[in-house]
């Protein structure tokens, strides 16, 4: 019988299930504004929080927070095993 799925097992591959969402929940988002508004982007509208432009800035730097988490931490680790 297999085990119960517990956090750190959610916790293993999250990087990549975030960026994955992300891109496809931007995707979405990006296809509704051109279908509402008429233009993908509008970078006049990043500083107005709610807007789809806001939104999709917010999933990126968050990615690239992520990223950035990951690389150093990896760093780190390499500095450690030396």
């Amino acid at each position: 019988m297999p085990r119960k799925p517990n956090l750190s097992d959610l916790k293993k591959r999250f990087q990549i299930r975030f960026a994955v969402f992300s891109l496809f929940f931007s995707i979405w988002l990006l296809v509704d504004e051109l279908i509402k508004e008429g233009y993908l982007f509008s970078p006049e509208d990043v500083r107005i929080p709610g807007t789809h432009e806001f939104i999709i800035t917010l999933i990126f730097v968050i990615n690239l927070l992520i990223l950035f988490a990951k690389v150093i931490t990896k760093q780190l680790k390499e500095i450690k095993e030396e």
